[in-house]
């Protein structure tokens, strides 16, 4: 398996939506700012606007913010809190929402976010960083088991999935002990939390996956992690959020004869699609067609 990091892709405009105040931003500024070099910006609860690594007008910009509570409950599309923190991007940061990638990270620690059936709902609905169909707003929901936590672990545990942890506090006590801090991620370390993610997705039988449609991916881990909770009353120690970043075409996979498309070579192999002998019922079909 080859892990590429592409550091001078241009990425637009880029929104990531969080649950929490310290540890999401503090990674994203991480990843964004120290692996990469974009200009990144916050939005906060309780704080005020603050913009890193500032560019003149950038080609790729990062924006973080937070939903009115820490609650998966509050990224439904008729929040109001949201639409308004919309209008406040467009309006006063020049932040183009309708043409930018959205993703919603949140934790799946069974202590706070509670209603199973909506979060399935929402894994199925928030399925695309561009564009839902049925839904107001695109985003793509990527949770971490139990909890953000689970992505810090990634950068520095070997097989780490196959940890089982039940909240997120037991978690962060874990990442203490053992020493693992997420001041520490790097370049190197996040190939390694991809690799870990990979190996992850292999284990739960998960063949392959469209970046265009997610939501059956991101389903068929949910009910994994949730038939061993069921069972164990713990979680296999998994974040999603490094799909973000090969979604974006940051982080790029091949594994020997067969590359994992990221978005932009998906729009490409869609294109080709149209010439051969289109329209193909997934891009698994599609890609075979075009090897043949």
């Amino acid at each position: 398996m080859n892990i590429k990091i592409n550091k001078d892709k241009s990425i637009g405009k880029v929104l990531y939506i969080v649950e929490g105040n310290k540890t999401e931003p503090y990674i994203l500024r991480k990843i964004f700012t120290k692996i990469f070099n974009y200009q990144y910006e916050t939005l906060l609860r309780e704080k005020k606007y603050k913009k890193y690594n500032s560019k003149v007008n950038p080609f790729s910009q990062v924006f973080v913010i937070n939903t009115e509570e820490s609650n998966i409950k509050f990224i439904d599309d008729e929040n109001k809190f949201l639409d308004e923190l919309f209008s406040n991007l467009i309006e006063n940061y020049d932040f183009d929402i309708d043409n930018a990638a959205i993703y919603y990270l949140f934790d799946r620690d069974n202590k706070s976010n509670t209603n199973t059936e909506n979060i399935k709902k929402l894994l199925s609905d928030l399925e695309n960083s561009r564009e839902n169909d049925g839904y107001l707003r695109q985003g793509l929901l990527l949770l971490s088991y139990p909890s953000v936590e689970a992505f810090t672990l990634s950068n520095f545990k070997e097989n780490s999935f196959e940890i089982k942890i039940d909240t997120g506090n037991n978690l962060k006590q874990y990442l203490h002990e053992n020493l693992f801090n997420h001041q520490n991620i790097s370049e190197k370390t996040l190939k390694m939390a991809a690799a870990e993610l990979l190996k992850a997705i292999e284990i739960m039988n998960i063949d392959n996956y469209d970046l265009d449609k997610f939501s059956e991916c991101n389903l068929r881990i949910f009910d994994y992690e949730e038939n061993v909770y069921s069972n164990e009353l713990v979680y296999h120690v998994l974040s999603l959020i490094c799909i973000s970043l090969i979604d974006l075409g940051l982080i790029e996979i091949e594994d020997l004869e067969v590359k994992i498309p990221n978005r932009e070579t998906m729009d490409v192999l869609k294109e080709v699609s149209e010439h051969k002998n289109g329209p193909f019922e997934s891009m698994e079909s599609l890609m075979e067609e075009i090897k043949s």
